[in-house]
């Protein structure tokens, strides 16, 4: 199998959908000036032989980098060799976890981020971080809903007064287009609640949101990204879902809104039949059945 990855500096080693690089696979980058007198253009390469299944990021990696398994596998029989491929790019449920933006990601071109979507983003990691929390901490689910609820009401008072930028502007962390963790405004709203809260445990919620920002942040970002997945199978194609074929090769194209909400499945199958092993078993069968028929025969002359 081999990834290739081109683009700007950003988009070739930027986190949001890094290519493997380490052992078995060998790793290549170039740069190339652009001819129409624009930024370089790098392009990555990655390439290694894969047999049953990879998958590329294992879970203790968090939920944020997108995940593409891939199954190999090869059957062989007497008369043939049947061989199958499987693809999945994990959706990233965007329509379940923030449904602002999935709106606004699936109906506009613009990157820039709303407050609104921002106070949806940050409602979605604290309530996963907090939900993390519970094999450490036994918070009641009574406690929890009412600190979510408290939440909720700081950002509908402010947009109501329309100072969702004020409260979001206090935070030192604030980067252009990109989620962050309000972390002052975090630990002011959690003060309410200081005598139902085990120590350190706010502290530890903020940690606890960080994989959640990061998982929101690598969604945009994944968002202008297109993608071809280009397969060769030996033998004659069984079954694909391939967009088309050019000559022996299977051709898949799409893009990263193939997947926001639901998988991206990539599949086929081909077969290679031994014709040499086929026709011996239609000669010896053939020849079992002339001689079942020969005694058939000699026995019904000496009835």
């Amino acid at each position: 199998m081999k990834f290739q990855s081109k683009g700007d500096k950003e988009d070739v080693y930027d986190l949001d959908f890094p290519i493997p690089n380490k052992d078995p696979w060998l790793y290549k980058t170039s740069k190339t000036n652009n001819q129409d007198g624009g930024d370089s253009i790098y392009v990555a390469n990655s390439e290694a032989i894969l047999a049953g299944a990879t998958i590329f990021h294992p879970i203790q990696e968090g939920p944020g980098v997108q995940r593409h398994p891939i199954i190999v596998n090869k059957q062989e029989s007497a008369f043939s060799t049947s061989y199958e491929l499987l693809k999945v790019f994990s959706g990233r449920k965007v329509q379940q976890k923030y449904p602002l933006l999935a709106k606004v990601m699936f109906n506009a071109s613009s990157d820039s981020i709303d407050l609104l979507i921002e106070t949806e983003i940050i409602m979605y990691c604290l309530k996963m971080g907090m939900q993390d929390l519970q094999g450490k901490y036994s918070i009641k689910d009574l406690t929890r809903e009412r600190i979510l609820n408290h939440f909720k009401g700081v950002f509908y008072k402010a947009e109501e007064e329309g100072n969702l930028f004020g409260i979001f502007n206090s935070s030192s962390n604030i980067e252009k287009n990109k989620f962050v963790i309000p972390q002052s405004l975090i630990i002011t709203n959690f003060r309410p609640f200081e005598n139902l809260l085990p120590q350190n445990y706010v502290s530890d919620c903020i940690k606890a949101m960080a994989p959640y920002i990061e998982e929101a942040n690598i969604t945009v970002s994944l968002n202008d990204d297109t993608y071809k997945f280009a397969c060769i199978l030996p033998g004659r194609i069984a079954h694909s879902n391939a967009d088309s074929t050019s000559n022996d090769t299977l051709w898949w194209s799409f893009s990263t809104q193939d997947f926001l909400n639901d998988d991206y499945v990539i599949e086929a199958a081909s077969v290679v039949y031994y014709k040499t092993n086929i026709q011996r078993m239609v000669v010896a069968s053939a020849l079992v059945v002339l001689l079942v028929l020969i005694l058939i025969s000699k026995k019904r002359q000496r009835s």
